[in-house]
């Protein structure tokens, strides 16, 4: 049995997945596994993968130049109406960076809240790209009928990038999703067509059969040195193994960001 891994690269992160390459009896069981998930489980599998592709879409896509949003109301509007006052907004802001010869419009939002109480109601969460000031993109939230607030700071990127606010904007779907009267699927969040995806690149020779486990016996001293070595540049933020209960075989999965200097002094 060997080893795949799969590097993707997303600014200055990097996701490295390890997992083992199948023999013809193990892919007959791995497919046997997936035929026995359960709904819910299936439904926290593709959440997770939605997650990370937000996650992963932002880091490609932004950085400390641009911006977070959030759009408010004080009127109580369908989401057919918020979602149409959102795409006047995004004309409104295309029409301005034209006129000051910006790139063209970038963006990441989901819709939150829902019809109620004033703190349940319908808002919207994005990340949208720089150039104009904080006072020219809320002016043209502002222009909308029933407008509440508009509030705009610069992203901050920690260690960890923009995976916490990534998060965040995610999780507002499931805040509408618990709407017991509701019966049609909630987007988990929506972005503009023109975003960069992040690099993908599979290799079967990164990781021999040795250096994974190593990794999996001793995680804590290993990992950060491993993987430090397969990728010169780059720090370890967090390692994790697992182990399948029918496959044979460690799945390892570290994330990692790009190493800044300045002046031959690390930032």
């Amino acid at each position: 049995m060997g080893y795949r891994t799969k590097t993707t690269w997303a600014g200055d992160r990097l996701d490295a997945e390890v997992y083992p390459v199948y023999g013809r009896n193990e892919t007959t069981a791995a497919r046997a596994a997936k035929l026995n998930v359960t709904r819910e489980a299936q439904k926290r599998v593709n959440d997770r993968r939605a997650e990370r592709r937000i996650i992963l879409l932002a880091e490609t896509n932004f950085t400390e130049k641009d911006y977070h949003m959030t759009l408010t109301y004080k009127i109580e509007p369908s989401e057919v109406r918020a979602a149409k006052d959102l795409s006047n907004f995004f004309g409104r802001v295309r029409r301005l960076r034209k006129k000051k010869q910006l790139p063209d419009l970038k963006y990441i939002y989901a819709m939150g809240g829902g019809e109620g109480e004033d703190e349940k109601r319908i808002h919207f969460h994005l990340m949208i790209n720089g150039g104009l000031s904080r006072e020219e993109l809320e002016e043209c939230w502002m222009k909308t009928p029933g407008a509440g607030r508009a509030n705009t700071d610069r992203l901050q990127p920690n260690e960890r990038g923009l995976e916490e606010l990534s998060k965040y904007i995610f999780k507002q779907h499931k805040d509408r999703e618990k709407d017991r009267d509701r019966k049609e699927p909630v987007r988990r969040f929506n972005t503009s067509r023109n975003l960069k995806k992040p690099k993908v690149r599979v290799s079967d020779s990164r990781c021999s059969n040795a250096r994974v486990k190593r990794i999996a016996h001793d995680i804590r001293n290993e990992a950060k040195t491993e993987m430090e070595k397969i990728y010169p540049g780059y720090f370890m933020v967090e390692c994790e193994v697992f182990y399948s209960d029918m496959i044979d075989g460690a799945y390892i999965r570290c994330i990692m960001r790009k190493i800044r200097t300045e002046g031959g002094r690390r930032l």
